[in-house]
C-alpha cells in the first residue's frame, strides 16, 4: 500500500526559454532597454541591421547591459534575442518615407558629396555641430553620422563637448578623435575603447582629452570656453598633417541646451565659432534654430562660405534618461575603464602611494582661488577623495597652474582609500608604474559614488 505523494518521481518544470526571433521589415526599429544588473544577447540571423549606424555582423552575438538603444534595419532582417529586456518595442512604419531616419540619411548623402568635393579640391570638409535640448538624441545622431562616414571610407574628426557624457574617456572631459574604423557597439558609451592593458576585437581609438571636472559648462564658463578653444586648436591642427581627415571634416556633439538660457546658447555659439562650423543641426527646437540662425548665419567660416542652420525632428524613439540612469552609466564607464568590458577583461594595478610623492590640484572657481592663471589649487590628500577618479595631466609637477589645468590627459586613477595617519593613499591604475612625476587633477564630476573594489 502506497501513501499518496510518496515514492513517485517529481518531473522538473520545463525551463522558460528566453530565446526568440524577431522579424523586422525595412525601416523598422527594435527599441530596447536593459538594466545594469541584467544582460541580453542579440544576433543577426539574416538581412542587414545597424546600431547607431554601425552594422551588426551576421551570426555574431552582441551582449548589451545598462543601455537604452535601438536596432534599425534599412532592408529588413531577422534578429535573435536571448534574454528579457527591461522594456522593448518594435516601431513599425507603413512607408520608408515615414521614418525619421530618412532625414539623417539625406544629411549623410549631402555630407558625403561635400567630402568628395573637398577631397578633390584639397579643401576642408563639412564641419557639423549637433545640438538640442535634453533627451533629443544628439549623441545617437553624432554616432550615426560618424559611422556612416567611416563605412564609405572617410575619417571624420569627432568631438565631444559635453562634459556630462564621455567619448573614449571618462565623464568630466572634453575629447576629440579621428574615427577611421568601426565603433564598438558593445562599449558603454557606444564609441569604443582606448589603448589599455588588454586586447580588443574592435580597433582602439586615440583620443585627445582635456579635463573639465564638472558636469555642466555653466558651472565654470570661462574655464569651459578656454578648454573648447584649446581642444579646437589642437584637434584641427591635424588637418594640416592629414588631407584625408581634412576633407572628411568634423562632427561635434554638444551639451544639452535649454532654449531659454542665454548663457547656454552663448557657449554653444562659442563652440561653433571655435570649430568654424558651417552646418548646425538642431534637433526638435524651432526657437533654438531661430536664435542660432540669427547669430551664426551672417558669419563666414571660409571664403564665401556661410553657416547653415537646419532644424530636424527628433526621433520618437529617443529614450528618456533620468539623472539616476546617467549616474549608473557614469559608474559603468568607470568600471569599464579599469576592468574592461564584455569579452575584454583588464587587470588594473593597485599600489600604496605616499602623500609626499603626489601633487594633486583641486579644480575650483577662479573667483575664489584667485588669480587669472589659477582656477585650481594644491589639495592635500584627504578622505574626501575616496572613491574619486583623478585625471593625470600630461605635464610636469613643476609647470604653472595654468599649464597644468589646460594640459591634455594621459589617463585616470581611482582612489580606493586614504589613510591620513599613515599618510598613504591606495590607488587603482590601468597599468603599473610610477605616479608621482605627473600632476593629478581632482574635479567635482564624476562624483565619488562608486566603490570599485567592494
Amino acid at each position: 500500500m502506497s501513501i499518496p505523494g510518496l515514492g513517485r518521481e517529481t518531473q522538473p518544470a520545463a525551463p522558460i526559454s528566453t530565446n526568440r526571433t524577431l522579424t523586422l521589415n525595412p525601416f523598422w526599429e527594435w527599441r530596447f532597454e536593459v538594466g545594469f544588473n541584467s544582460e541580453i544577447k542579440v544576433k543577426l540571423i539574416s538581412g542587414t541591421a545597424e546600431k547607431d549606424g554601425t552594422e551588426l555582423a551576421s551570426q555574431q552575438a552582441y551582449r548589451f547591459s545598462g543601455v537604452k538603444s535601438k536596432i534599425l534595419t534599412l532592408q529588413g532582417c531577422k534578429i535573435q534575442v536571448d534574454g528579457i529586456p527591461h522594456d522593448e518595442f518594435v516601431a513599425e512604419v507603413y512607408q520608408p518615407t515615414d521614418s525619421p531616419m530618412n532625414s539623417y540619411l539625406n544629411l549623410h548623402f549631402k555630407l558625403t558629396a561635400m567630402r568628395e568635393t573637398a577631397a578633390a579640391g584639397g579643401t576642408d570638409g563639412p564641419r557639423v555641430l549637433i545640438c538640442g535640448s535634453h533627451n533629443t538624441g544628439k549623441t545617437s545622431v553624432a554616432r550615426t553620422l560618424a559611422s556612416y562616414a567611416t563605412r564609405v571610407g572617410f575619417q571624420p574628426l569627432v568631438v565631444n563637448a559635453d562634459p556630462k557624457e564621455g567619448m573614449l574617456a571618462l565623464p568630466g572631459t572634453l575629447s576629440a578623435s579621428v574615427l577611421a574604423s568601426v565603433l564598438d557597439i558593445e562599449a558603454v558609451d557606444g564609441w569604443g575603447t582606448t589603448p589599455t592593458s588588454g586586447p580588443n576585437q574592435v580597433p582602439v581609438k586615440l583620443p585627445l582629452v582635456f579635463f573639465y571636472g564638472r558636469a555642466s559648462p555653466t558651472e565654470a564658463p570661462d574655464q569651459y570656453r578656454e578648454l573648447v578653444t584649446r581642444l579646437a586648436g589642437t584637434a584641427t591642427s591635424r588637418f594640416s598633417h592629414d588631407s584625408s581627415v581634412r576633407s572628411s571634416g568634423i562632427i561635434v556633439d554638444t551639451p544639452a541646451v535649454d532654449e531659454k538660457s542665454r548663457a547656454e546658447t552663448d557657449l554653444l555659439v562659442h563652440i561653433a565659432e571655435e570649430f568654424s562650423v558651417n552646418i548646425v543641426i538642431v534637433l526638435g527646437s524651432s526657437r533654438l534654430t531661430a536664435e542660432l540662425s540669427k547669430r551664426l548665419s551672417h558669419e563666414e567660416t571660409g571664403p564665401g562660405e556661410k553657416t547653415h542652420v537646419i532644424l530636424l525632428d527628433k526621433s520618437d524613439g529617443v529614450a528618456e534618461r533620468d539623472e539616476a540612469f546617467r549616474e549608473q552609466t557614469c559608474e559603468a564607464l568607470i568600471k569599464e575603464y579599469f576592468f574592461g568590458s564584455v569579452g575584454r577583461t583588464l587587470s588594473p594595478a593597485t599600489q600604496q602611494v605616499d602623500f609626499d610623492s603626489l601633487t594633486i590640484y583641486r579644480l575650483g572657481d577662479s573667483s575664489i582661488y584667485g588669480t587669472r592663471d589659477d582656477g585650481i589649487m594644491v589639495a592635500e590628500p584627504s578622505p574626501l577623495m575616496t572613491h574619486s577618479t583623478l585625471a593625470i595631466a600630461h605635464a610636469s609637477t613643476k609647470d604653472s597652474p595654468e599649464t597644468i589645468r589646460t594640459a591634455n590627459l594621459m589617463g585616470f586613477v581611482y582612489v580606493a582609500d586614504v589613510d591620513k595617519e599613515r599618510r598613504k593613499m591606495k590607488i587603482l591604475a590601468p597599468v603599473a608604474g610610477r605616479l608621482g612625476d605627473r600632476p593629478f587633477l581632482w574635479g567635482s564630476w564624476p562624483e565619488p559614488f562608486v566603490n570599485l573594489l567592494g
